[in-house]
């Protein structure tokens, strides 16, 4: 736990510092991360025997938005580690882009990690 609390601190420090570039990428991963340590709350909650409506209550969410949410969770590494990790860089790819496509965001721009060029 100590080391991923490290990550999510400097990803802060990134966050809050002067380079823009930099301070925006980190609030980029920062948000994934934040994603899992949701997810990561909730799976421990179930397994301490809070029910969908005391975690919705918790989240400021109704008893079925918890459970439409978090209803099939399974709970993966964290983002920083799984993208460390070469042999499962696909699987953690194919993640983000189905998590896109399900919220509608597929074919927003932005995921090169570079600025546009324009012709």
């Amino acid at each position: 736990m100590a080391r991923i609390r490290n990550e999510l601190v400097l990803l802060i420090d990134q966050v809050l510092g002067d380079d823009p570039k930099r301070a925006l990428a980190a609030a980029c991963q920062l948000r994934q991360e934040i994603v899992w340590l949701e997810q990561r709350a909730v799976a421990h909650a179930r397994a301490n025997g809070f029910d969908w409506g005391r975690i919705g209550r918790n989240l400021g969410l109704t008893r079925q938005g918890a459970r439409k949410k978090f209803g099939n969770l399974t709970v993966a590494a964290p983002p920083h580690v799984v993208a460390r990790d070469r042999s499962r860089q696909q699987e953690y790819e194919f993640t983000r882009l189905w998590n896109r496509i399900s919220e509608g965001r597929y074919g927003e721009g932005g995921d090169d990690g570079d600025e546009p060029v324009f012709w």
